[in-house]
C-alpha cells in the first residue's frame, strides 16, 4: 500500500516482540520484511545486511529459506553471480529439510514454487536468460487457472516483467511490451513492489529502443500506475496527519 512509516513501525514492533518472547521465526520474518522493503527501494546492500541478520534468528524454518533467497536477490542486483548461485543452492537444501507445507499459499510459508519465483528474479537480473525464462514461464504456468486468471497475481505479474526484460534483451520489442502490459492486468496488492520491478523494463526499453513508438504503451501504463500510487500515498498520508487523536 506504500504506507512506509506504519509498515516500518509494525515491523519494528514485531521484531521486538520476537526478541522479548524468544521467537526466532518472528524476529527472522521482521528482518525479512526489512530486506524486502530495501529491495523495492533499491538499497541492495541493505537487503543483504537485513537478510543475514535475520538468518541469525530464524532457525530451521520457512523464514530462514526466504531470508536466504532474499539475500540471493540482493546479491543478484549487485551482479554477484557466484554468491547468488551459492544462496540458491543453500535455499534448495534448506527447503528439502522442511516438511511439505499444508497451506503453501500462506505468505509466511516457503515452498518450491516460491523458490522458482525468486530464482527467476535472480537469473533475470544476472542476465542468465535461459534459466530465467524457464523459471518465469514455470511460475506463470503453475499459477494460471483454466480461465486464465492467476492464483498468485503478484508472482505472475513479476514473472511477466521478467519475460519482458528477457525479450527486450533479445531484440523482440513486441513480445517485451506484450509481457510488460500483461503484468499490469493482474490484481496488485503490493503495487510498490511491482513498480520497482517494472521500472527495470521501462528503463531497458527506453535505452534499447529510444523514440520507438511501439514501446509507448508500456511506458504510459507504467507512468500512469506510478502516478496513481504516488497520489494515493500522498492522500493517505494527509488523512493520517489530519485524523483526530484518540483520547487516552
Amino acid at each position: 500500500m506504500a504506507e512506509r512509516e506504519p509498515a516500518e513501525a509494525a515491523r519494528q514492533a514485531a521484531y521486538q516482540i520476537g526478541q522479548q518472547t524468544g521467537s526466532g521465526q518472528l524476529a527472522g520474518w521482521a528482518c525479512e520484511m526489512a530486506a524486502w522493503f530495501a529491495l523495492t527501494e533499491g538499497r541492495y546492500h541493505d537487503v543483504i545486511d537485513y537478510a543475514r541478520a535475520g538468518q541469525q534468528h530464524a532457525g530451521m524454518s520457512s523464514a530462514m529459506v526466504q531470508l536466504v533467497l532474499q539475500e540471493a536477490r540482493g546479491r543478484a542486483r549487485l551482479g554477484q553471480r557466484r554468491e547468488v548461485r551459492a544462496r540458491l543452492d543453500r535455499g534448495t537444501k534448506l527447503l528439502e529439510g522442511l516438511p511439505r507445507p499444508e497451506h503453501p499459499e500462506h505468505h509466511f510459508v516457503f515452498d518450491h514454487t516460491k523458490w522458482i519465483f525468486y530464482a527467476a528474479d535472480c537469473y533475470t537480473w544476472l542476465g542468465d536468460d535461459e534459466p530465467a525464462e524457464e523459471h518465469a514461464r514455470e511460475v506463470i504456468d503453475h499459477h494460471t487457472r483454466p480461465d486464465g486468471s492467476s492464483i498468485a497475481p503478484m508472482r505472475t505479474a513479476n514473472a511477466h516483467i521478467n519475460l519482458g526484460l528477457i525479450r527486450a534483451r533479445h531484440g523482440d520489442l513486441d513480445e517485451a511490451v506484450h509481457h510488460g502490459l500483461l503484468a499490469f492486468r493482474f490484481e496488485r496488492k503490493t503495487e510498490a513492489s511491482l513498480l520497482s520491478h517494472a521500472a527495470d523494463l521501462d528503463h531497458d526499453l527506453e535505452q534499447r529502443y529510444p523514440r520507438e513508438r511501439l514501446a509507448e504503451p508500456f511506458h504510459e501504463q507504467y507512468a500512469d500506475a506510478r502516478h496513481h500510487l504516488r497520489a494515493r500515498t500522498e492522500r493517505d498520508t494527509e488523512q493520517r496527519t489530519q485524523a483526530p487523536r484518540q483520547a487516552p
